[in-house]
């Protein structure tokens, strides 16, 4: 499944183009596309320092030790978010963010605990053994769901009858 892009490639390398080849300032450009200087910012660095791969959408899985790296590197050089994005070629600053607070959290078991997707569900435990009064008690409750069910159902079956014999008499 493709994550939806609101700012496709082309778009991307046009923008970027503006800013370096014509020399519009990042503010002018972000005014007139009516989109974030920090998004035009982060384009631009991302083209200065990988080309137009930098500019191509990418879904990567990190490892964690590469994560780790990541946070060891921002927190022991005092990078920016953007240039730590830059540094690792991760495309966005949230991600790195969110690396930093489980790491501020946790330590470096909690990034190397990442997953990505649904999380697993843990198993049921299996009952224990139940005594026969327990059982009858289950079964008990049981046969009472099911005979209340049974009535509805009944019920149910009676009021469509009376209706149709209504609308069979009311055509008569």
């Amino acid at each position: 499944m493709q994550k939806n892009r609101k700012h496709n490639f082309e778009f991307r390398l046009r923008i970027v183009e503006e800013v370096i080849k014509r020399r519009y300032s990042i503010n002018s450009i972000s005014q007139k596309e009516k989109i974030s200087r920090s998004l035009v910012k982060r384009w631009v660095g991302f083209y200065r320092k990988f080309g137009t791969g930098g500019l191509q959408p990418s879904s990567r899985i990190y490892s964690g030790d590469f994560r780790l790296k990541v946070v060891r590197t921002l927190k022991a050089e005092s990078l920016s978010l953007l240039q730590a994005c830059l540094r690792f070629n991760v495309p966005n600053e949230a991600t790195v963010l969110s690396w930093v607070r489980i790491y501020d959290s946790r330590g470096s078991e909690g990034l190397m605990a990442i997953r990505k997707g649904r999380p697993i569900t843990m198993p049921r435990k299996p009952k224990k053994p139940l005594t026969r009064e327990e059982q009858l008690l289950e079964e008990l409750a049981d046969l009472k769901a099911e005979n209340a069910y049974l009535k509805k159902l009944q019920a149910l079956i009676q009021s469509e009858s009376e209706k149709e014999e209504k609308r069979k008499s009311s055509r008569n």
